[in-house]
């Protein structure tokens, strides 16, 4: 018999949560849901807490995934027709729109908010360590095509830009006000893209 995979399980965790929260769903009912035993579910991912670390952890990889798909690489230096400040405008919108659509975000902001709010802002580390890594990727690559030199603070710049987007997706209805694509593209053309380029 082949043993289920982390990835199957995680999988079905994911689903569960979306039918009836973290707070309320049980390791029977992921191991359900999965077609496996609790057991088995214990030992192939562990505790409940680590399958809910692990679940988020897993999503943030999706969409991270999603992002990189609609925004493409950045070309080496001198390549025709690629606009920096657009490119920057797009990987910000579409950053902003996967977060805020999200199916699993959304139904445990609304069903589970206490603890997603937790786990969005306590324990968001390693989701944080994540994002960071291709927006300072991206950073590096557009100061390059830019001529700017290689400075110190890009890190520092694209975990700022992460904890934006983690602003504004838990926090929607405050300034700056992006309910829109146009205001999004507006925001990211006047106040990211200036700090992205280091112009």
């Amino acid at each position: 018999m082949t043993e289920v995979s982390v990835t199957s399980l995680l999988d079905a965790a994911r689903a569960q949560f979306l039918r009836t929260g973290v707070r309320r769903t049980s390791g029977d009912d992921i191991a359900r849901t999965a077609g496996v035993n609790r057991a088995t579910l214990y030992r192939r991912v562990g505790t409940k807490d680590e399958i809910v670390r692990q679940t988020y952890l897993a999503e943030t990889q999706k969409v991270l995934a999603v992002i990189e798909a609609a925004i493409g690489p950045v070309p080496e230096p001198g390549a025709a027709g690629f606009e920096p400040v657009a490119y920057v405008e797009t990987f910000f919108t579409v950053t902003i729109t996967q977060l805020r659509e999200n199916p699993l975000l959304q139904q445990l902001l609304v069903i589970d908010r206490d603890e997603t709010l937790v786990g969005l802002t306590l324990n968001a580390g390693e989701t944080l360590t994540l994002s960071t890594a291709l927006v300072a990727d991206r950073i590096r690559s557009l100061r390059r095509f830019v001529g700017n030199p290689e400075v110190d603070d890009i890190d520092d710049q694209a975990v700022t830009l992460a904890r934006l987007a983690q602003s504004l997706l838990l926090t929607p209805d405050a300034p700056p006000r992006l309910d829109t694509k146009a205001r999004m593209h507006a925001y990211a053309r006047t106040v990211v893209a200036p700090m992205v380029l280091g112009r």
